[in-house]
């Protein structure tokens, strides 16, 4: 709506003052862009769970370059290209639930102090990650073998997880099958 407003304005200020100046219609439209692409990369997120928010990002920019045609009286090409991008998104989607299916994995953590698993359990959970089952196994009267069958949106960068873990208080080492 703000692009569309701004594609407005920017064109009856041409027609305005045209005669006066040789003053640019673009420019406007081009700051547009330009802090559309600002807020985009701020959409855009790199997590333990891998990158988030690509998508957003350039729905957020195609939607602004749709209001900027419709702003610049081209209805016909706003509506066809708010139709593709719904399109496009609709098949990116099928095809997204189609390759990036879920893995599964062992998470190995040898631990000190059995109360963690608590910590580990919501690590894993707030990683969007589905712990299947847990098996402890008593190491000595100081250490805990932990494993954990865990099923994982193959997109999660399982190394990140592992560093974060690794650097918490009473976790000895962490280590997965890759």
């Amino acid at each position: 709506m703000g692009s569309c407003i701004t594609s407005i304005t920017s064109l009856s200020l041409f027609f305005q003052y045209s005669s006066q100046t040789n003053s640019d219609p673009a420019r406007l439209t081009a700051q547009i862009l330009s802090g559309i692409g600002f807020l985009g990369a701020g959409a855009i997120l790199k997590t333990s769970n891998g990158i988030r928010g690509l998508t957003t990002a350039a729905g957020i920019w195609a939607t602004a370059c749709i209001g900027i045609a419709i702003g610049y009286g081209y209805y016909v090409l706003g509506i066809c290209a708010w139709l593709l991008v719904m399109v496009t998104l609709y098949i990116l989607k099928n095809i997204d639930k189609m390759f990036f299916k879920n893995k599964q994995t062992i998470f190995t953590i040898t631990v000190n102090n059995i109360n963690i698993i608590a910590m580990i359990y919501n690590t894993f959970q707030k990683s969007e990650i589905i712990v299947k089952n847990i098996d402890i196994e008593k190491l000595d009267n100081m250490f805990w073998k932990l494993s954990f069958f865990i099923v994982y949106d193959r997109r999660i960068i399982l190394e990140e997880l592992a560093n974060e873990l690794n650097n918490s208080k009473n976790i000895i080492s962490v280590d997965y099958l890759h």
